[in-house]
């Protein structure tokens, strides 16, 4: 073997461009024992970066890499880790006093730790002044176990809750963390009402926050509050379970909070609470946003600065309908994307929220070029081309469209309407860009040739380009891709997240992935948690050979269960229901139209369904059924709809099911009557139920009773209840609402069965109690064909209380409703109502003159209202009515303006100045305003008009002395004048 002399000077030949062949006699093997320590530092560094969790391997070569490793624990970064399958309680006394890493669950993807696991978790967490990264899925048990923990975690960096099973609960008191904490990810996790905790981390970079209920709501000036000192924030995502309904505080100009380092903001939740957060904060640096609301889209009309200063450049805008949601994304230039989701299935409801959200953003929409529609979802109803003439028309500077799916011929067809004579959807339209159509497709090539005809000879000519459905496309004028980049070569991870974006919006079409390949059929199957799989048990599912074949899933059986889906045709769909429910460990959601014979074969059900969440139930063909008693439900159940379906174990259900959030009980029968207080007694226990609706099926459907009302210290309360309906007698709803108490309740509707005599005194005393209903401001009554109803609610507020009673009769609907008012009034609910509107939409008969004697009755509850709006077929009667007997009660002694919606006829004309005029000489002068026409004829009223030219006019008539001053108001607007008299 050659010396190094020799070796160096070979290296000189080759310096030198001479061609040097080297003997093999002259070569040597290096060995890893003659690298130097740094040499080695270096390689552990590399290795160590790609596989933290192995550094043990490498302290047990040699005693000079054990040597090595501890002698550089900072560099090399060590960290211990507790993890599945790690003997945590041996292990921590043999390494040195390294910080502690401890991942049982957290992530979804991940399993959740094993009771056995729970010592070595409580083992690791002991140790908390060097525990710096935590991730765990909490369960019950381990949550009892975690409270005895006292010592802070100081050096805590990281920090992943999940909650297991979708199990709410509150971060444990016993987890205080120091100023050194960085990442802060809970799922179903709570915050107690102060966030103190949360405040003193002036060093987070990344927040999430998902799962959020109600119970742990977090209102938009208490969380912007806690986000003021975090200076270093880069990323925060919110995702709420549901909509929830609370007091908007105003914002007063200069409270915003600063977030400069914000680039990533993730929302989920109703329109009204990303509305206020987004008011109280600035980001400059936001280039990534994506919102999904799970209310209708409603926006308030001022504009927010959050909004107003992100860059509207977008190039590129990609529409995309799917079976559960509609999202819109804008994109170009690459940094900024912003993406809006609406929840919502019908498709014609798709589009009126996607037109919503195009209108609220129409400033980002004004440079768009590039725009795509794809419809992922089968629609069985036709959507009439103005909706998606709506949708287009707010892209007029699109130049290259894209349509794919399969309502891409009523979008084409939508491209040759007209929004008006003199105007062409989307005149910029250079080319178009479609899915090529199947040999079947014959009315979308017809749509496209209509379309490219029609474009010619109103001379802007455009081309249609068909594309393959797998081709890729770029942005028009980006262009060509560098390179391609196959499938194959994308990580596991990558395609998780491929799946859990697909399954997120088709949840049902998971098999689909497991039988591409053996691979996705491996990452499909280790994370069953992370992909939310369920086994989907429905019409043509043939269960019986299935069940045996996937894994023990989670179980979803839907055979019916609402209006618009049938029934069980089959005698196999029943024996499929059977076979499905048999395995009630895993059936999570059922949805049921129960016919006769299927309600026989659920009886030899025994077991019981312990991991239930949703429960929906109906009787087919209006036939009243009984379940039977055989059927027993878990603790874990979420929601339960019934209809015309009676429990006799009702009151048992009720009271184990802690974590109920919505109880629907429609129709009930006679046969499932339950008292009102053993309903309260059984409601006692949920104090997550957030909606509430009970329809009895007629006014037999229960017995009288003589129940004792209960002290004010025993009533139920219902902390999260927000939304309440009723149908029924008042003597039920009486007796139910001295009961409870439900201090967050801000939709209350109530309909009532025909009857003489109303009991409702315990109604106003429940409505007192609840402080968003004090005081409402405006009131509309409104007379239909076969009800009459009264609606309260606030400018300001969700608040809304509506009070309905089903007659048909004028005179029954009149007399009733003042005989409900009377009791309100009597505890001075209407007094702050200032604004009272009165619609009748029924048809007039021969005996409206005698039934309109009823209406001051009605209106004298209304003693302060200052504002009175008439529109409908009784306008005439009610201000004649109202006339007589101002001589004697002088109802609306306040009233200072009266709309009236037009047309107006001259008997009309009439009546309103035998109400207005007589009141002048008292003092009480009204304004009368017109809506819904662009001038009135005042003439034939005897009255000056207003004319275009602005001048004004005095005339006096004989047999009136009175003089008209007829004066346009400021904040005039075409279709409406105001006649002061």
């Amino acid at each position: 073997m050659c010396g190094l002399p020799n070796r160096r000077a070979l290296v000189r030949h080759i310096s030198r461009h001479q061609v040097v062949t080297i003997p093999r006699e002259c070569t040597r093997n290096v060995t890893i024992g003659k690298l130097s320590d740094e040499v080695l530092l270096n390689i552990f560094r590399y290795y160590l970066d790609a596989s933290p969790r192995f550094w043990p391997r490498l302290v047990h070569i040699c005693r000079k890499w054990r040597h090595i490793v501890f002698l550089s624990q900072r560099t090399l970064h060590l960290r211990l880790f507790c993890t599945h399958g790690t003997p945590v309680l041996k292990a921590l006394d043999c390494w040195p006093a390294l910080p502690i890493v401890v991942r049982y669950g957290g992530p979804p993807a991940l399993n959740p730790p094993a009771p056995k696991d729970e010592d070595n978790i409580m083992a690791a967490l002991k140790r908390s002044d060097r525990v710096t990264s935590i991730s765990l899925t909490v369960t019950r048990s381990l949550l009892a176990k975690i409270l005895t923990i006292e010592e802070t975690f100081s050096k805590l960096e990281e920090l992943f809750l999940l909650s297991r099973d979708n199990m709410q609960v509150t971060l444990p008191s016993a987890i205080r963390w120091g100023p050194r904490l960085r990442r802060l990810h809970l799922t179903g996790i709570g915050f107690p009402p102060p966030l103190w905790r949360l405040s003193s981390s002036g060093d987070l970079v990344d927040i999430r926050l998902h799962g959020i209920s109600n119970s742990g709501f977090l209102s938009p000036k208490a969380l912007t509050n806690t986000l003021s000192k975090m200076a270093r924030l880069q990323s925060l995502s919110l995702h709420f379970l549901s909509t929830a309904n609370r007091t908007v505080i105003p914002l007063l100009s200069g409270e915003r909070v600063i977030l400069p380092a914000l680039t990533h903001l993730d929302f989920r939740g109703d329109t009204e609470y990303v509305e206020d957060l987004l008011a109280r904060i600035d980001a400059p640096r936001c280039r990534d946003i994506e919102i999904t609301l799970l209310d209708e889209p409603i926006f308030r009309p001022s504009p927010r600065k959050f909004w107003m200063d992100m860059q509207k450049s977008q190039r590129r805008a990609d529409i995309l309908f799917s079976e559960h949601s509609v999202s819109i994304s804008l994109s170009q230039p690459a940094p900024t994307c912003l993406k809006l989701r609406v929840f919502c299935e019908p498709l014609n409801q798709q589009l009126f929220s996607i037109t919503q959200v195009c209108r609220r953003f129409s400033a980002f929409l004004f440079c768009v070029q590039d725009l795509c529609i794809e419809v992922t979802r089968l629609s069985n109803k036709e959507v009439g081309a103005e909706r998606w003439l709506e949708l287009i028309h707010s892209f007029e500077g699109t130049k290259w469209p894209r349509v794919v799916g399969d309502q891409s011929k009523n979008t084409v067809i939508t491209l040759q309407s007209y929004p008006t004579r003199h105007e062409m959807a989307l005149l910029a339209v250079h080319k178009l860009y479609i899915s090529q159509p199947g040999p079947r497709h014959a009315p979308l090539r017809e749509a496209v040739v209509s379309f490219m005809v029609s474009r010619r000879l109103s001379g802007h000519p455009i081309r249609v380009e068909y594309e393959p459905l797998c081709h890729i496309s770029q942005l028009r004028g980006t262009g060509p891709l560098s390179h391609q980049v196959t499938i194959e070569a994308l990580s596991d991870d990558v395609l998780l997240n491929i799946f859990r974006h697909n399954l997120g919006t088709s949840p049902r079409f998971w098999p689909t992935l497991t039988h591409v390949c053996q691979r996705w059929r491996q990452i499909v199957f280790t994370s069953p948690l992370g992909l939310d799989l369920r086994l989907y048990c429905t019409y043509g599912t043939p269960v019986l050979k299935t069940l045996d074949c996937w894994p023990a899933l989670p179980i979803i059986v839907h055979f019916g269960g609402s209006p618009t889906l049938g029934p069980p045709t089959t005698p196999e769909d029943e024996d499929n229901i059977v076979a499905a429910l048999k395995h009630s460990d895993c059936v999570c959601s059922i949805g049921l139209t129960i016919t006769t014979s299927l309600l026989a074969k659920l009886c030899a059900i025994e077991k019981p369904f312990s991991t239930l969440e949703e429960l929906v139930l109906r009787s087919m063909d209006d036939v009243q059924l009984t379940l039977p008693s055989t059927l027993t439900w878990g603790t874990r159940l979420r929601s339960l709809h019934s209809t015309r379906i009676a429990f006799p174990a009702l009151p048992q259900l009720l009271s184990s099911s802690e974590n109920l959030v919505n109880l629907r009980l429609h129709e009930i029968p006679s046969s499932g009557y339950m008292s009102p207080k053993a309903l309260a007694n059984a409601l006692s226990g949920t104090t997550q139920l957030q909606s509430l609706s009970l329809h009895f099926l007629s006014p037999s459907s229960y017995p009288s009773h003589t129940d004792v009302s209960p002290l004010p210290g025993e009533r139920v309360v219902l902390p999260a209840l927000s939304r309440f309906k009723f149908q029924g007698t008042s003597e039920y709803l009486n007796d139910l609402v001295t009961r409870i108490d439900t201090p967050r309740l801000g939709d209350i509707e109530i309909r009532f069965f025909n009857q003489l005599i109303f009991h409702i005194s315990q109604l106003c005393c429940f409505i007192d109690r609840i402080e968003m209903y004090k005081p409402h401001r405006r009131a509309e009554i409104l007379s239909s064909e076969h009800a009459i109803s009264v609606t309260f609610t606030q400018p300001e507020a969700d608040a809304r209380l509506t009070l309905e009673i089903s007659s048909e009769q004028l005179d029954w609907q009149l007399s009733s409703m003042a005989q409900i008012c009377d009791q309100f009034s009597s505890s001075g609910f209407f007094f702050g109502v200032g604004d009272l509107h009165i619609n009748t939409t029924q048809p007039s008969s021969g005996q409206d003159d005698g039934d309109s004697e009823h209406w001051p009755g009605l209106i004298h509850s209304f003693i302060g209202v200052e504002r009175l709006s008439l529109a409908g077929q009784l306008m005439t009667n009610i201000l004649r009515t109202l006339r007589a007997a101002d001589q004697e009660t002088s109802p609306l002694s306040a009233l200072k303006y009266l709309c009236i919606q037009c047309p107006v006829s001259s008997t009309l004309q009439a009546a309103i100045r035998s109400f207005v005029i007589p009141r002048r000489p008292s003092g009480r002068h009204i304004n009368v305003e017109y809506i819904g026409v662009e001038s009135v004829d005042v003439h034939e009223m005897k009255m000056v008009r207003l004319w275009d030219a602005g001048k004004e006019f005095k005339r006096r008539r004989s047999g009136l002395r009175a003089n008209a001053d007829d004066e346009r108001v400021p904040g005039y607007e075409k279709g409406q004048e105001r006649l002061h008299f």
